[in-house]
């Protein structure tokens, strides 16, 4: 009588949490890898002709420039994320998209027309939830990422009022 076998098969040390490590892998060198390269290569190195003195100034050098510039890149990341540039925003008047919806079919086109409704007001004040910054407009909280266009108040206070479709 011949075996039978499953057609699944099961890896003892497989996880899922693998896969997705190896797919996201990049082929950027940060700083690292770069060290432990370095390593390698002063442990590995011939001793009757080690490396020149120049040589290894200039690789913690280059080290050091990469390390310097991960540090730059992180500041410029975080100011991005500041709070005290979006507080300029504050007693300004800001547009943005409120919805997007799709309108009256043309035949000849094969388009449909697309009607933006925008709306503004004046910001009142910055919450940051979870990381993201909004602008708070009224009783509406818009993402700093959604504002279109900001500009100073209108001089006149009557007429449309805050959360008004400017249009």
């Amino acid at each position: 009588m011949a075996d039978t076998y499953s057609p699944s098969v099961m890896w003892p040390n497989y996880s899922q949490n693998n896969v997705q490590k190896a797919s996201t892998k990049t082929n950027e060198m940060g700083k690292d890898a770069f060290l432990k390269l370095m390593m390698a290569q002063m442990q590995n190195q011939d001793p009757l002709s080690p490396m020149d003195n120049t040589q290894m100034v200039a690789q913690m050098a280059q080290f050091s420039s990469v390390e310097q510039l991960t540090n730059i890149s992180e500041q410029l990341s975080n100011l991005g994320r500041s709070l005290g540039n979006d507080s300029g925003l504050i007693g300004k008047q800001v547009t943005w998209v409120s919805s997007t919806k799709t309108g009256n079919y043309d035949v000849a086109t094969g388009q449909s027309e697309v009607v933006v409704e925008k709306e503004s007001g004046i910001v009142d004040s910055i919450i940051v939830r979870d990381g993201v910054h909004y602008v708070k407009v009224g009783d509406k909280e818009v993402k700093i990422s959604d504002i279109e266009q900001v500009g100073d108040p209108a001089e006149e206070t009557g007429g449309a009022g805050q959360g008004a479709d400017p249009s």
